[in-house]
Formats: structure tokens, C-alpha cells, sequence
């Protein structure tokens, strides 16, 4: 029934066993090399993949020709320089953060804000560099330049997207497929890369160009890129117009703005674009000299490119405006098409031979900027207009995409998209298609499509007075009907912008409308600040101002404002009788710009504050203000700090408060004005008696100043706030202010912060503070008080029945601040003490705020 067993030897089963494991090894290194084969077939198509990237970037972006119709001009980036300046993210969109040049190759230098920075927003304006800022990376990344630049990482990968050019149904994949892979490439070889990218994040930077051009639909998940949701590890560069910008500022790292091209670069290409054409040259120097306008509009590199196409057509004519500016070039690109077409050029308009095509071409171009697209295919063209394409504003795209099936066309630059939008929109009011009213209130036309309505309004001007005028009243009216501030603040610059386009040659129709504008505006309060304005816009507020009877507060620091806005603004103040509160700080009106506004507070009767901070004032604009200071009764609050004013300044200013009876607040920080400015403002200070404010912070003053201002507050009966932080009156400098605090009966604010007064100078103010009655407020933060020190506050508190306020923050009391404990147990006046200690546990800070309730601030 059974088959015989078989019986197998242990030395036959050791030698089946070596034969089976040397069967196995056979066939694991059979596979491992078919392994390795596929790994380093893998790594091949890779790179193979990579170099075609890096050849497209170099053969396709090494050179821009930003003229499509100027076929013979044409540039390297290497001779592009773009300035970046570098704005802290922790301010607001409209903040003044400090701002500092940024090179190329920094754009992820690490900052205060952080350490590792791998996401960067650049914004811009439009033609001011952001896309050739963008080719010029990843050009430098394909010619290997950026590799031992500054603190620009080294790359293995740059992929530059540019939104305007992704489908409207693509995610980023396809997006890189479309625009970066070549035509033929394999599915096996398109995942094998896009499986490197999610593998080598670090090592890969991704651009993405022109947020604000992104078709409808798609900003929401290009945003959770930003965001860190998809490649969390990649280094991002993001660029986008301002307004566009801010959704996705807060979860970038570094913030950069593009400002353009520095003065000197300006000038450098224009030397190389009339290369040869001295006369020229001279031509345009001599009008950027004689037209501040013109040196604002040649920061931006396409607005320069293109008065050099104009000056070099018109033999060195230039236009005033941007809106006269890109009616010019529009004119000349069609009459080069004539020409080109061998059809007559004469001095009749081009744009008005074309007036049909241009109209269809401006509604191609509003309802794109109002879905946000640059792009069109030939169904929109339309069979009649097939000529459009040869007029040289469009570009054919057939394309960077591989999925679009049909021509497309594209605007060359968005700011002509909106050109022949606010043409488009001219004709519609002129025809009266569309009513004022309607354009107004629709809120786009002050946000994303504010360029439009100024296009519109500057092309209205020239066709019809009596409808741009309609316009600006329907502007007047909404800005009028708004409640909220920040809407103004929206419209107004909007408005003041239109009615400057509207300037026509030495006709004044623009001041005129400014001055309907100004006498209907019923705004009590006007924030511009930060809004790059400029001269002209401010020309024309100032002529508003003329008329206008309500506007009480207006705020144009930050605005790049020189002396023609100064002489604007001084003119309307001869006449305005509203106005109490104007702030011009942080801007450039120089000694001239002082004194056209010196002028002006001889006659004016309303203002009352004036802030004139960091305008380059310099001595001689100090003695201007200083001269109508000895005449004018109505301006009571003066600041003038940061104007490089020295002793000579100082001393102007002390000459005007011998006899001035009506300036109460003067703030003369920051201006280096030494032992004899403090001495003729001691000398002052003894006659002196509507002044109660005085601010002299960041002045260098020793001890020897310190004994200056003492000789002063013996016998001023008027000065109740005296700030002098951030100097060096040191222990010896407290000590004889605390001899005057022994018998001033007047002063209530003294702030003494960074001085380093130490443990002396505490001493010796707690010794006056025993006896003084007068200071309610004392500011000692940052002087190194030490244990001492706070032991001698702590007892001048047990005593002290006036002061309301003390800061000794950061000052290294360590374990005395146990001492105020029984001081506030004490003391019943004190209402806010302010206090750092680093080791403070619970149970003190509970015992301090038990002592004297919540008022009190320990960190």
C-alpha cells in the first residue's frame, strides 16, 4: 500500500540547500541589475528632462524684445537692473516699514522676520520688471550663474510658470507639463520628474509669474501652493501686482517690492538705446530735468523703453501723461503698420482710421480684465477683424501650451490691455452706451481696474469736456455718499488720478476740474497716506483745495512729493480756510519746498497742525518756517524732525519762539542740533510763554545740554512736556535735571528713555521726586537702573502723591522689584506702573497687582 521511503543523506540535503541558494542569487542579481538598469535609465530621463528645461530657458529667455512691433530692438537681461526694496511683512499693505535695497541674489537672504525665508512675494506695478525680474532667474539658473551669487540658494530645478498661461481647468502638474516639458515627452517620463520634484522639494524653486493673471477659478488652489499645502519644502517666488498681492501676503516670508529702475539706470539705458544719437540724448535729459512727472514715470522700464520709441519718432516731443503717453505709441505702432502695409501715413489720427477695430478691441479687453485673462481665441476676434493681429499690440500664443488646440492671442502687456480698455469704455460714455453713474458704482473701477477709468477719463478729456466732467461730478458723488473711511481712501486718489489725465497741453481744463471737484468734495478727512501720488496728483489736490470747505484733516506722507506739490499745496493754503490738519512727512520738498509753505502761513488762518518730518529740510528751510512763524497766530503744533536742521535750524526756530504767541507743541527730534541749539532754545524757553510741548529726542545732548535746558525750566512757567530720549545725558545729566524738578512747578511729562542715567541718575530723580508736585509722568525705560536704582523709585513712591505713570521697563532690577510690593501698598496716586523681569513667577506679579490692582504691567 505504501511506496518505499526514501532516505536522504544530511550531507545531500547541505548540498541541495548550497545549489538552491546559488539558483537564488542568480535570479536576485538578475533582478538588482534590472533594477539599477531601471533606476539609471530613470536618473537619465530625468536629466535629460532638466537640460531641456535649462536649454529653453536660455535660448528663450536670455533676450527680451518687449515691442512686438519694433522688431529691431531688442536687449540682453544681463544689462536689465532692477532695484528691490525690501518692506517689512509685519507692516500693513500701506505701511511704512523700513525699506532697503535688495540684490538678485538676496531675495532669500535671511531677515528679522525670519531666519529661513523660502517663500517671497515680489509686487510691482505694472512695466516695472516684474516678468523680466523672473526670466533673469531662471536665465542665471540655466547658465549656471546664480550657483556662487550672495545667499541665492543652489538649485537643482527652477520651474517658471507664468499664470497668464495656465488652462483654465489645469492644476499645477499640468501646468509644468504645458508650459516647461517638450512636446514628445512620455507619460513615464513626465511622472518620473514630477516624482524628482516631490522627492528634492528643497532643492527646487518654483516661480510663479503674475499671480493677478491667473484665469478665473484657479487663484483658490495656486493659493494653497503659497500657502505650503502642495511642495511644502520648495522655494517659492511669487510675483503680483500690489493690489493682487495681498490675499497671500501673510503666509509669505519676505515681502519685496519692485520699484524699477534707479535713476542712474534710467539713465543708462537710455544712453544705450540713442547709442550714437547725442542730440537726442540731450533732448530727453533736458525735458526729465524740467518735468518731475516724467522723472516719476521713468522709474518703470516699460514706461522708459517706451518715451525713447517716442523721443526718437517725434524728434524729442514727449507727452505729459501716461494716458497721452500710450495714445502716442499707439499712434505710432499704426502708423508703422501703414507703412509696413504700404498705406499712407499722414497727419490724419490713426486711431480714429481704426476707431471700429480699436472699439472691438477694447471690449475684447475689458471683459478680459473683468474675468482676469489676457488671453482670447480667434471665436472672440471675430472674422471680421482678422487685421488686429497685425497691428503689433497682440501677441499669437500657439503657445507655451500644448493643450490649445486653436489659436490664441494675447495683449503684449497687460497695461495696454487696459489702454484699449479705458478706450473702450471712452466710447461708451461719449456715446452714451453707458451713463457716469453706472461706471462708478461699479467698485472694480477703483480697485483692479482703476488704471482703466484713469485711461478712459484722460481719453474722455480730449473728446468730450462736458462728459469727463460728468464723470468726476458722479465720482464726487459716491466718494461723498460713503460712510466708511477706507473706502475714501480708495476713491479719492482714484478721482484725483482721472482728473490729472485729463491734462491737455498748456490748456489748465484739468485744474479747473480739480477746483469743481474740490468745491463739491464734502469729506471732513482725507488718508493718502503711502498712495505714490506724486507731484502731479498732488498739483491737482492742491488746486481742489482751492475751493473746497470741508476737508478739516489731510494726510499725504509717503507720497514722493517735491516742490511743485509744495507750491500747490502752499497756493491753496493762502486761500483754503478749512483745513487744520496737514501731515506731509516722509516726503522730498527740500528748502524750497519750506519755503513756498513759509508763504503760505503768513496768510493762511486755519491750519493748526503740520507735520513736515524727513523732507530734506536742512537749515535754510528751518529759517524759511521759522520767519512765518514770527508772524503767523494760528499754527500751534510744528513737527520738523529728521530734516538735518543743526545748530543753525535750532537756532531759526528759537528766534521765532521769542515772539510767537501761539505754537504750543514743537517736535525737533532727530536733527543733531548740539549744545548751541540748546542754548539758544534755553535762552527762548525764558521769554517764551504759549509753549508746552517740546520734543528733542535723538539729538546727541549730553550732561553739558542737560544743564542748558535746566537754566530754561528755573524760570519757563508754560512747558508741562519735555522728551529727550534716545540721547546721552547719562547720571550727570539726570542730576541736573533733578535740581530743576526741585523747584518747577510745570512740568508734567518727562521721558528720559536710553540715556543711560544708570543707578545714579535714578537716585537723584527719586530725591527730586520726593518733593516735586508737578510731573505726572516719568519714563525711565531703558537706563540701566539696576537693583539700586529701583530701590530709591520704590521709596520715592512710598512719598510721591502726584505721579501717575512709571515706565522702568528693561532696566535689570532683578529681585528688587520685590520692593515696589510695600511702595504700591502705599502709594494711592500711581495708576500705571510699568515693570520687565525676566524671572518674575506668578506669585509676584499676583502680589504687585494685589498691591495695586490690574493697572499694573509687569512682562
Amino acid at each position: 500500500m505504501f511506496a518505499n521511503p526514501v532516505f536522504i543523506t544530511p550531507a545531500e540535503v547541505k548540498d541541495n540547500l548550497e545549489q538552491i541558494r546559488k539558483e537564488m542569487e542568480k535570479i536576485m542579481g538578475k533582478l538588482d541589475r534590472k533594477e539599477r538598469g531601471k533606476k539609471a535609465s530613470k536618473v537619465v530621463l530625468i536629466d535629460e528632462l532638466i537640460e531641456s528645461i535649462r536649454q529653453k530657458y536660455e535660448r528663450l529667455e536670455g533676450w527680451l524684445a518687449p515691442f512686438p512691433w519694433c522688431e529691431d530692438f531688442q536687449f540682453h537681461l544681463n544689462d536689465i537692473y532692477t532695484r528691490l526694496l525690501m518692506v517689512s511683512r509685519g507692516k500693513k499693505a500701506r505701511g511704512t516699514g523700513i525699506e532697503s535695497v535688495v540684490e538678485m541674489a538676496e531675495i532669500f537672504k535671511p531677515h528679522e522676520e525670519c531666519k529661513q525665508p523660502k517663500k517671497v512675494l515680489i509686487e510691482g506695478n505694472p512695466g516695472m520688471g516684474k516678468t523680466t525680474y523672473c526670466n533673469k532667474v531662471a536665465y542665471d539658473w540655466a547658465t549656471k550663474k546664480h550657483s556662487a551669487e550672495g545667499c541665492f540658494p543652489k538649485f537643482d530645478l527652477v520651474l517658471m510658470l507664468k499664470c497668464r498661461d495656465v488652462g483654465r481647468n489645469s492644476d499645477l502638474w499640468e501646468a509644468i507639463d504645458d508650459q516647461l516639458l517638450p512636446r514628445e515627452v512620455q507619460k513615464e517620463e513626465r511622472d518620473a520628474l514630477f516624482e524628482f520634484i516631490r522627492q528634492n522639494q528643497s532643492k527646487i524653486l518654483l516661480i510663479l509669474d503674475g499671480l493677478d493673471e491667473l484665469p478665473t477659478g484657479r487663484l483658490p488652489e495656486f493659493a494653497e501652493i503659497i500657502q505650503g499645502k502642495m511642495l511644502p519644502l520648495c522655494h517659492l517666488v511669487v510675483t503680483a501686482r500690489q493690489e493682487a498681492g495681498i490675499p497671500v501676503r501673510n503666509v509669505c516670508d519676505t515681502l519685496l517690492e519692485i520699484k524699477g529702475f534707479t535713476p542712474g539706470d534710467a539713465i543708462q539705458f537710455i544712453l544705450k538705446f540713442f547709442s550714437g544719437k547725442e542730440e537726442l540724448v540731450e533732448a530727453l535729459f533736458h525735458r526729465l530735468l524740467e518735468d518731475t512727472s516724467l522723472q516719476h514715470m521713468i522709474a518703470n522700464p516699460l514706461h522708459t523703453a517706451l518715451l525713447c520709441l517716442l523721443c526718437e519718432d517725434f524728434d524729442g516731443i514727449l507727452p505729459e501723461r501716461i494716458t497721452q503717453l500710450y495714445s502716442e505709441i499707439v499712434q505710432c505702432v499704426l502708423r508703422r503698420y501703414r507703412k509696413k502695409k504700404g498705406l499712407t501715413v499722414d497727419d490724419e489720427d490713426p486711431i480714429e482710421i481704426y476707431e471700429d477695430q480699436l472699439k472691438h478691441l477694447g471690449s475684447i479687453a475689458l471683459n478680459g480684465l473683468r474675468e482676469n485673462n489676457m488671453y482670447f481665441d480667434n471665436k472672440r476676434l471675430g472674422s471680421g477683424y482678422s487685421d488686429l493681429p497685425g497691428f503689433g499690440f497682440l501677441s499669437v500664443q500657439p503657445g507655451s501650451s500644448k493643450r490649445r488646440p486653436c489659436l490664441c492671442y494675447g495683449f503684449t502687456h497687460k497695461s495696454f490691455q487696459e489702454f484699449f480698455a479705458g478706450h473702450y469704455l471712452c466710447c461708451q460714455l461719449v456715446s452714451k452706451e453707458i451713463s457716469p453713474e453706472e461706471v462708478v458704482a461699479d467698485m472694480r473701477y477703483f480697485v483692479e481696474l482703476r488704471q482703466v477709468l484713469q485711461f478712459a477719463s484722460g481719453l474722455l478729456a480730449v473728446r468730450s469736456e462736458e462728459s469727463v466732467a460728468s464723470l468726476i461730478n458722479s465720482i464726487t458723488n459716491e466718494v461723498n455718499a460713503m460712510e466708511e473711511e477706507d473706502l475714501i481712501e480708495y476713491y479719492l486718489p482714484v478721482a484725483l488720478e482721472c482728473i490729472k489725465e485729463c491734462e491737455k497741453g498748456s490748456s489748465n481744463f484739468h485744474l479747473e476740474l480739480a477746483r469743481t471737484f474740490g468745491l463739491c468734495l464734502k469729506v471732513k478727512e482725507a488718508d493718502l497716506k503711502n498712495q505714490q501720488i506724486g507731484d502731479a496728483t498732488a498739483v491737482v489736490f492742491g488746486a481742489a483745495l482751492e475751493t473746497n470747505t470741508t476737508l478739516s484733516d489731510l494726510d499725504l506722507s509717503y507720497n514722493n512729493l517735491r516742490l511743485a506739490a509744495a507750491e500747490s499745496l502752499a497756493a491753496a493754503l493762502e486761500i483754503n480756510a478749512t483745513l487744520t490738519y496737514l501731515n506731509l512727512s516722509y516726503n522730498e520738498l527740500g528748502p524750497s519746498g519750506a519755503e513756498s509753505l513759509a508763504r503760505a502761513f503768513e496768510r493762511n488762518t486755519s491750519l493748526t497742525i503740520l507735520d513736515l518730518s524727513y523732507n530734506g529740510l536742512g537749515p535754510a528751510g528751518a529759517d524759511y518756517l521759522a520767519s512765518a512763524l514770527k508772524t503767523n497766530t494760528t499754527l500751534t503744533n510744528l513737527t520738523v524732525s529728521g530734516n538735518c536742521l543743526g545748530p543753525a535750524g535750532a537756532e531759526s526756530f528759537a528766534s521765532a519762539l521769542i515772539t510767537n504767541t501761539s505754537l504750543t507743541n514743537l517736535d525737533l527730534s532727530g536733527n543733531n542740533i548740539g549744545p548751541v541749539g540748546i542754548e539758544s532754545l534755553s535762552v527762548a524757553l525764558k521769554t517764551n510763554a504759549t509753549m508746552t510741548y517740546l520734543v528733542l529726542s535723538a539729538n546727541k545732548l549730553g550732561p553739558v545740554d542737560a544743564d542748558l535746558l535746566v537754566a530754561a525750566l528755573e524760570t519757563n512757567k508754560t512747558l508741562e512736556y519735555l522728551k529727550l530720549s534716545h540721547n546721552d545725558l547719562g547720571p550727570a545729566g539726570a542730576k541736573s535735571l533733578s535740581g530743576a524738578l526741585e523747584t518747577n512747578a510745570t512740568l508734567k511729562l518727562l521721558d528720559l528713555s536710553y540715556n543711560d542715567v544708570g543707578s545714579a541718575g535714578a537716585r537723584s530723580l527719586s530725591t527730586a521726586l520726593e518733593t516735586n508736585r508737578a510731573l505726572t509722568l516719568l519714563d525711565l525705560s531703558y537706563n540701566d537702573v539696576g537693583p539700586s536704582g529701583a530701590e530709591s523709585l520704590a521709596a520715592m513712591l512710598k512719598v510721591n502723591t502726584t505721579l501717575t505713570v512709571l515706565n522702568l521697563c528693561f532696566n535689570d532690577l532683578g529681585s528688587s522689584i520685590e520692593l515696589f510690593v510695600d511702595a504700591l501698598h502705599v502709594n494711592s496716586t500711581i495708576d500705571f506702573l510699568l515693570l520687565s523681569a525676566k524671572n518674575a513667577g506668578e506669585s509676584l506679579r499676583s502680589k504687585l497687582k494685589e498691591a495695586h490692582g490690574t493697572r499694573l504691567t509687569v512682562f
